[in-house]
């Protein structure tokens, strides 16, 4: 059974520490907007999270009736589908399935189910966030679209944890459908 994830436990077990992402102009700290939850299959940690998240999913459905891992969003940094899930809480649940052989892939390989990693927002544009992380000698991918916009993936080792940083975008609105990248508009 899948069991509500310690926030802190995911926090230090992904250990990429995002001081050099700090700087003078920075309004806001990074924010983490979701804890990755490795899973071989979707639709069963969705059941499974029903039972744990009263509320937020029921029996792997959303209130309009469309099954929750069939809006999932690929990753092409993990390797995964994707789909966030709501906690009743700021910080939410990403529960990933691997869709390649990629860095998801190997996480399960190497960890089985379970924590993963995190999507955090960054509170620099990506390419501001590329020039600190070069001037600090982190590795960070290309950018690519991804479950709550354009990100970045800070270069690890392939079975993770996996740190994820997001653009900054207008309010935190979750897309669960329909085009990834798109900004969600201010009521």
């Amino acid at each position: 059974m899948l069991r509500g994830p310690d926030t802190g436990a995911v926090e230090d077990a992904a250990g990429l520490a995002l001081g050099w992402l700090a700087t003078p102009a920075t309004a806001d700290p990074p924010r983490t907007l979701a804890l990755i939850w490795a899973t071989v299959e979707l639709e069963r940690a969705l059941a499974d999270l029903s039972g744990v998240s009263a509320g937020a999913v029921l029996s792997g459905v959303l209130a309009d009736g469309v099954p929750l891992a069939a809006q999932a969003i690929e990753d092409p940094l993990l390797g995964a589908r994707v789909v966030v899930v709501p906690t009743g809480g700021e910080i939410r649940i990403a529960l990933a399935e691997p869709s390649t052989e990629g860095r998801l892939a190997a996480t399960l390989a190497r960890h089985a189910e379970g924590p993963a990693g995190r999507y955090v927002r960054s509170p620099v544009g990506l390419d501001r966030l590329r020039v600190l992380a070069a001037a600090a000698g982190i590795g960070v991918s290309t950018p690519q679209p991804g479950p709550f916009g354009r990100e970045v993936l800070v270069v690890a080792p392939p079975a993770g944890p996996h740190l994820v940083l997001v653009e900054p975008q207008p309010g935190d609105a979750v897309p669960t459908s329909g085009d990834p990248r798109a900004v969600p508009s201010r009521p």
